[in-house]
């Protein structure tokens, strides 16, 4: 028998990688190769996130209606409360329901992945005895002080003290280092393959203010492997201070802008040409699921590029040569016309920095609900602790406690009953039956019409409108990080590249768990991959169609070649193949919920969508509305892909229930 830690990464591509087309679960195929490995997820690579097997039935339901379902086998089994989905937002909706009620309630959550989190998914790799901790999906907690109260209290009552991430988070980590951001122009676009250190890029870089500086600018410009007109356009965006809308109010200037694509707006106004375009143009994927084309200007004033300092939405246009007293915030949001600041998101608001990260992401959110719920299946009782303690997946289904957590089950069908509501879902190709007083459907709202076809039309049709955003991140686990100390970089961004940019995690140390200190550690870094359809008149939602089923097609070695390819462009001699420990693909056909976008969901309203995300009239307010004993949660049901949508939600559809 063969021990899982004798698995080398090349084992795993030529012989476990190609294994997991099938329909069977990553651990199902390991023990079936006679490989020995604990019930333990997150140390799985491979493909990850949308892993094979979680979806195949919840794609014929979509594709073929219930017709498939066989006769389900009744396990006698109710629960007072079942949640479908065990993200963040259904593991906050059965921590709500159990402190809302008596102390002998039962809950039930089903997932159809092999680990709880959702996207909140942590990612484990053991290289050189080191463990090294990531995440597959939701990253930070973004804005904090911005959430609504209920989510705050939440994550206070979890355990999580905001204050601690600024000494977790160590601000000056890369600039000791002599690490910087950057920017990788590949050969087959640019003729030659070249890293250039500090290209502004947006504002969530903590450089961001450094590096649109005049001086920084013109260097870094000088640099590119571009024509000569293009380098003038390139300077043009970030030091031409022209209005070109001269007659408009700032109010007229946010509406126009806010009708126009970015590209648009460069090519009509600034009259840069393509090769100025395409360097932007994926920049924002990782934000937005679309490129600039499909992104609103106003979008992009808002996330920090260039073109907008000649149109008065700041106060002092001079802020480029002037750093903020405290040079982590995000934005100068005193700087920030107050007539534009009310048409900005809180997010877009907010000076707070982006460090409010765990090591494995929100992850460690999804693990303190799971902790909280079943004690027995995490140690501990801190948000330090947390990060190393290692779940015992065997304590989350146990008969007798008053909540489960039941993975690798999807659930196919929910309807209201005299008996309450029932519930059918699949595991290892059989169907069981159950019951529950209460029902709480936190999983991907687009699904619901298929596990409930009873809802009224316009329910259903509004469910449908939220596609979700299709995304990859890829985690590449190495053995040392040489090749970023002799390039200087430790985020890169790539446009025209199939991965739109590489960045090593955040520098967070918390509790026993100490980042990397010396360029010998192992260290984890991330590639960024968001599948688009640029330029074909499409909608945002149907390149996100499409997208789904250009990520789902491909392997792992399909993968895993073009992360190769990549980064020996990107580094050359300095990339050492054999410096691989592990990747891990986490593929997200259906990845960020749905968030709105004036270039085409305007024309749903008639003219200008509704400044209150609770209005009546918007599709996921009007398909989250409960029906019988079953209500809805989940971020899609409140059209924001934020942690904070997620609680929000959760906390509503509690409510709704015990409010009958």
């Amino acid at each position: 028998m063969t021990d899982s830690s004798s698995i080398t990464r090349r084992d795993f591509i030529n012989g476990i990688g190609l294994g997991l087309a099938v329909t069977a679960s990553p651990i199902d195929y390991l023990r079936s190769q006679g490989i020995s490995i604990d019930h333990y997820p997150p140390r799985l690579s491979g493909i990850r996130g949308n892993h094979p097997g979680s979806f195949d039935h919840a794609h014929k339901l979509s594709f073929e209606g219930n017709t498939f379902i066989g006769k389900a086998i009744d396990l006698g089994e109710t629960n007072d409360l079942i949640v479908v989905g065990a993200g963040i937002s259904g593991l906050a909706a059965a921590y709500f329901y159990k402190e809302r009620t008596p102390t002998d309630q039962s809950i039930l959550i089903l997932d159809n992945h092999d680990d709880f989190g959702g996207h909140a998914k942590r990612n484990e790799f053991k290289v050189n005895g080191r463990t090294m901790l990531t995440y597959g999906g939701s990253q930070s907690i973004e804005s904090p002080s911005y959430y609504e109260e209920v989510s705050k209290q939440l994550l206070t009552d979890l355990g999580i003290d905001f204050q601690q991430f600024y000494n977790a988070y160590d601000f000056n980590y890369f600039k000791n280092r002599n690490l910087h951001s950057g920017f990788y122009f590949n050969k087959e676009t640019y003729g030659k393959s070249k890293i250039i250190k500090n290209v502004p890029s947006y504002r969530y870089d903590m450089t961001y203010k450094e590096n649109i500086k005049p001086e920084n600018i013109k260097k870094v410009t000088s640099q590119m492997p571009i024509s000569d007109q293009s380098k003038k356009e390139f300077m043009s965006l970030f030091l031409d201070k022209t209005d070109f809308f001269p007659e408009m109010t700032l109010e007229e200037k946010y509406y126009f802008l806010d009708s126009i694509s970015y590209e648009d707006y460069l090519k009509n106004y600034h009259k840069v040409g393509e090769e100025v375009i395409g360097i932007f143009h994926n920049l924002l994927w990782g934000l937005w699921g679309v490129g600039t084309d499909s992104i609103p200007a106003f979008g992009c004033f808002s996330d920090g590029l260039p073109g907008f300092a000649g149109l008065g939405f700041t106060q002092n246009d001079d802020t480029a040569n002037e750093l903020a007293k405290n040079e982590y915030l995000m934005f100068d949001l005193d700087q920030i016309d107050e007539s534009i600041q009310e048409y900005m998101s809180k997010n877009e608001l907010s000076e707070e920095p982006y460090i409010f990260h765990f090591p494995d992401g929100n992850a460690t959110i999804a693990r303190m609900l799971v902790r909280q719920m079943i004690p027995a299946s995490i140690p501990g009782n801190t948000m330090e602790d947390i990060v190393t303690a290692k779940a015992d997946y065997s304590k989350l289904d146990v008969t007798g406690q008053d909540t489960s957590i039941r993975l690798n089950s999807t659930v196919v069908s929910v309807k209201n009953t005299s008996r309450g509501v029932e519930v059918i879902y699949s595991q290892q190709g059989e169907f069981y039956k159950l019951y529950a007083k209460k029902c709480i459907l936190a999983c991907n709202n687009g699904i619901i019409p298929d596990l409930c076809p009873e809802l009224p039309k316009q329910q259903q049709e509004a469910l449908k409108y939220n596609v979700k955003v299709p995304l990859v991140w890829v985690q590449v686990a190495m053995k040392n990080w040489h090749m970023f100390k002799k390039n200087e970089v430790h985020t890169v961004l790539c446009p025209n590249s199939f991965f739109s940019g590489l960045y090593v995690d955040y520098p967070v140390s918390l509790g026993d768990y100490q980042y990397p200190q010396s360029f010998d550690d192992p260290v984890v870094f991330m590639m960024q991959h968001v599948p688009t359809r640029p330029n074909e008149g499409l909608t945002n939602r149907e390149q996100f169609r499409m997208g789904r089923y250009d990520i789902l097609k491909m392997s792992y070695q399909d993968y895993e070649d073009k992360i190769l390819d990549q980064l020996k462009g990107m580094f050359g001699s300095d990339f050492n193949e054999d410096d691989v420990a592990a990747i891990t693909v986490n593929r997200w056909a259906h990845g960020y919920s749905y968030e709105y976008n004036s270039l085409f969901d305007n024309d749903f309203f008639g003219g200008t969508m509704p400044e209150s995300m609770d209005d009546e009239r918007y599709p996921h307010v009007i398909g989250r509305k409960s029906f019988g004993n079953i209500s809805i949660a989940n971020c899609d049901a409140a059209g924001s892909a934020y942690v904070d949508a997620a609680i929000v939600q959760a906390d509503r559809a509690v409510n709704e229930l015990l409010s009958d």
